[in-house]
């Protein structure tokens, strides 16, 4: 068993201690010391980074109440000197801490249960007993917890034996635990807990929940950012509405009517345009309807989507019985369709006996077909065939 500097004191960044052990597996060495102060990753709470005699610490985990180091290179003396990357350690305790209250707030208030905590690179979360979580309650929330914050009640971490903490209200000790760490954030809670945590509330600054997601049955994660986190995340934003309004020439107040204003002129005008695009669409389809001298109409496209050769063909089949093969070289895709004097012609039938031997995608029924395919070249392989089947067929008669 190895001494635990985070236990005695999660501000701990640098020390010196002996090597006990270093064992080489798969390239590395896996090192133990007689103290440390990396915490590997658990509890929900990520690992920390650090060097060990200027080497970097790639990995911890724990094992047999021991804490592995995993270093490219072992250890060049017997006595090392560590050191912690703090600055990721602090985030991480203004996380953990963060969490603590957060959950305690959303008891509080909503009588919702925490079931469980995970610490990502970006943000944090909690998964709440709760079905929804509404904007009124996520403020509301919010505003408790930063209240605690401002307060900037102490934070300590008391370790005992598992009978002594049971006295502690709300405590309830592992199973099997020899010594149980109990977390007292001052006149709010007593928390069991492994992790690290800031000495007082003040210390993490802010924080904000930045979503929610609802999980089903009857639970919704919340995201929150805590201290620097939240701070980082709000200058991002401020940045981005910024730089809307200034585009706008709104102030911030005013910037979410001016983009619904300006989404619902769009809405129209899109409208619109679909609307005089359809009806160039009609009068396109009518005078190849008139202009061909065969039923057989074949169009490939290098500039046209799927969904306007579709609109398309459709058309073309009001003014007549066509047999069509209209492609879009940009999507890759083709459609293949017959009127109704060509039943000797069956298009969904077709696709699916042979549309796989061109690496295509799609189907359709006997009148009217769609693929989309891999590559250019794959279509137009496609495209012969079905020019030659439909030359078998002779379609004219």
């Amino acid at each position: 068993m190895d001494r635990r500097l985070y236990n005695e004191s999660p501000y701990i960044k640098d020390w010196q201690t002996e090597v006990r052990e270093v064992a080489e597996k798969d390239g590395k060495y896996h090192v133990t010391l007689a103290e440390t102060a990396f915490y590997p990753e658990q509890g929900g709470q990520l690992a920390d980074y650090g060097t060990i005699d200027g080497v970097p610490v790639e990995g911890l985990y724990e094992r047999d109440c021991t804490v592995y180091h995993i270093l490219p290179s072992a250890p060049a003396n017997r006595v090392v000197s560590c050191r912690l990357d703090f600055a990721r350690r602090f985030d991480h305790m203004q996380q953990h801490t963060g969490q603590h209250i957060l959950s305690n707030v959303f008891e509080q208030l909503f009588k919702a249960d925490t079931s469980s905590f995970h610490m990502g690179e970006e943000d944090a979360s909690i998964e709440l007993s709760m079905p929804d979580i509404p904007a009124q309650a996520i403020k509301a929330a919010e505003d408790k917890v930063n209240e605690y914050l401002y307060r900037d009640p102490s934070v300590k971490t008391h370790v005992v034996s598992p009978e002594e903490a049971r006295r502690f209200p709300g405590v309830t000790p592992p199973e099997g635990a020899d010594v149980v760490r109990v977390v007292e954030i001052e006149t709010v809670e007593y928390n069991a807990c492994c992790g690290t945590h800031v000495s007082r509330l003040g210390e993490i600054g802010i924080i904000k929940i930045v979503r929610t997601e609802k999980m089903g049955a009857g639970q919704t994660r919340a995201y929150f950012k805590c201290g620097r986190r939240a701070l980082q995340d709000y200058q991002v934003k401020h940045d981005v509405v910024a730089t809307l309004g200034r585009q706008y020439k709104v102030t911030e107040t005013e910037l979410v009517q001016r983009i619904d204003q300006q989404a619902a002129q769009l809405k129209a005008a899109t409208k619109e345009i679909e609307a005089l695009k359809n009806r160039l669409l009609d009068i396109e389809a009518t005078e190849m309807a008139k202009s061909v001298t065969s039923p057989l109409i074949v169009r490939s496209y290098e500039d046209r989507h799927f969904e306007e050769l579709n609109f398309l063909g459709k058309h073309i089949m009001k003014n007549g019985s066509f047999v069509l093969i209209l492609s879009s070289v940009p999507d890759m895709r083709l459609v293949f369709a017959r009127g109704e004097k060509f039943t000797d012609i069956n298009c969904g039938k077709l696709f699916k006996e042979h549309l796989q031997a061109y690496k295509g995608k799609g189907g359709g029924s006997p009148n009217w077909a769609n693929a989309g395919f891999a590559s250019v070249e794959d279509m137009k392989r496609f495209e012969a065939f079905l020019l030659e089947h439909v030359g078998e067929l002779n379609p004219g008669k």
